[in-house]
């Protein structure tokens, strides 16, 4: 067993690495499309037009843009800090949520494995609900796990303040909070009252949200999740939890996921096996996984999806931590080398990140800021039009004498890096100039006289008028 002094000391060094994998790439890439309806809800000018705006946009509930709204986020820096903060504050949360279930050694074993996992480095990154939805998860967890060592009614009071948290954070959060109760219940019978108590509370600070996600699934806007075959989500579920969402390298992925798996599958026949094993973190798992992908499967509501199933990762970690701290800790130790790896690699690499429209926009527009712009892109409209800082062309388009086509990259089946897409030619242009940017292909064309560009002439082509020079 370490001694006090030293497990705060590991503490500290796990919470200080997740701190610089995630705080120092808050600028690295440009914002995605999803972070572009962040950034639409956050420039509101009050909490109700928040509440409209992720009425009307998301699939998520509101907590996580309130508190953006709140710290008056606006910059991709800024909007990026809750999920950072939230996935570095996760590494000390973590341990103190699972130390009454698995023991120090483990717990501390989880802190670390959370510190450099690649899917919340990855996550620590992105503005949007999930980082905090791992955090208040974990301290749902945390609270969960005290009433389980000694019930008081602050304690449960703590337990309903964190579920109701997580849960108008993530709706999937759902599921880790009632299988908490529900373990509450089964296991500790004497506490049945104060547990149906807490459960009632936490269903009436949950009325709200049942109004609010009503109005969410009226439409089709998660429609794109079930398109995938489950089986694929499945599959991509467990190679994301192991490491991360695109690794650089197959042997890389290949060696990461053995560790994990094997973990994992070594945790939990532990927790078959020892009172002493990881068996509540297994238990929790299994519902927080199992019960998505088990309704989705029945096709009651289809939106089991890796990154709205996240809160797992710490759980699994948990569950393969006892095991991985075998054999010296040396499978601890290799899995802490790949997943920082990792990490690093994909967060320092553009081949392995968002499409950078940022640099290539800059770039295009400091060669030849007059020119017309199509962007050859299937889904990034609002992020063209965020850093060009204009709206596309009505249906008639403009009448130019310079076009830039400039054509997002992308990932084809079985790649993993970003590779450049085929650009397209305009009828009455000839090639200027070619430039490429992050595998942006970037086409400078000219015409002897201005000629009429439309969205409809190229598939998947967006015309916005060239800048109006001051």
């Amino acid at each position: 067993m370490p001694r006090r002094r030293e497990v705060w000391l590991l503490l500290a060094l796990a919470t200080v690495t997740a701190a610089g994998l995630r705080l120092a790439f808050l600028g690295h890439q440009s914002l995605w499309l999803d972070e572009i309806y962040t950034r639409r809800i956050l420039q509101q000018s009050t909490v109700a037009g928040v509440w409209r705006h992720v009425e009307a946009t998301e699939s998520t509930p509101p907590l996580f843009y309130v508190l953006g709204w709140l710290i008056h986020a606006r910059s991709a820096q800024a909007m990026r800090v809750i999920p950072a903060l939230a996935l570095t504050a996760a590494v000390p949360v973590g341990y103190l949520a699972v130390r009454r279930l698995v023991g120090v050694k483990a717990a501390l074993a989880t802190a670390w494995i959370l510190a450099v996992s690649p899917m919340l480095v990855s996550y620590s990154t992105d503005a949007r609900s999930y980082g905090l939805f791992v955090l208040t998860a974990l301290l749902s967890v945390w609270a969960f796990s005290a009433v389980l060592e000694q019930a008081s009614w602050q304690r449960f009071a703590l337990l309903v303040a964190a579920s109701v948290s997580c849960v108008w954070t993530h709706y999937f959060g759902i599921f880790l909070v009632v299988a908490q109760l529900g373990y509450l219940l089964i296991a500790r019978p004497r506490l049945r009252r104060a547990t149906l108590g807490t459960t009632a509370v936490v269903g009436l600070c949950l009325v709200p949200l049942g109004l609010l996600a009503s109005s969410q699934s009226s439409d089709e806007r998660a429609g794109f999740i079930a398109a995938v075959p489950l089986g694929t989500r499945l599959g991509e579920a467990v190679r994301q939890f192991a490491m991360g969402p695109n690794v650089p390298r197959t042997w890389l992925e290949a060696c990461g996921l053995a560790v994990f798996c094997l973990g994992v599958l070594a945790g939990t026949v532990m927790a078959k096996g020892s009172r002493h094993g990881p068996r509540v973190p297994l238990v929790l798992a299994a519902i927080a996984f199992g019960a998505p992908l088990l309704v989705a499967a029945l096709g009651i509501e289809d939106r089991f999806y890796a990154r709205n199933v996240i809160v797992v990762v710490p759980l699994l970690a948990a569950v393969a931590a006892p095991a991985l701290l075998r054999l010296r800790a040396a499978p601890l130790a290799l899995y802490l080398v790949l997943a920082a790896v990792t990490s690093v690699w994909v967060a320092t690499d553009w081949r392995y990140e968002q499409a950078n429209w940022k640099a290539a926009i800059a770039r295009a527009e400091a060669v030849e800021p007059g020119a017309a712009v199509v962007a050859i892109t299937p889904l990034d409209a609002p992020v063209v039009e965020t850093y060009l800082q204009r709206r596309s062309a009505p249906a008639s388009g403009v009448l130019t004498k310079r076009a830039w086509i400039i054509a997002e990259p992308v990932r084809g089946p079985g790649q993993r890096a970003l590779s450049p897409a085929p650009t397209p030619g305009l009828p009455g242009f000839s090639a200027l100039r070619a430039l490429e940017v992050d595998a942006f292909r970037l086409v400078l064309l000219g015409a002897a006289i201005p000629t009429s560009v439309q969205s409809g002439e190229l598939t998947n082509g967006i015309v916005f008028a060239g800048a109006t020079r001051g």
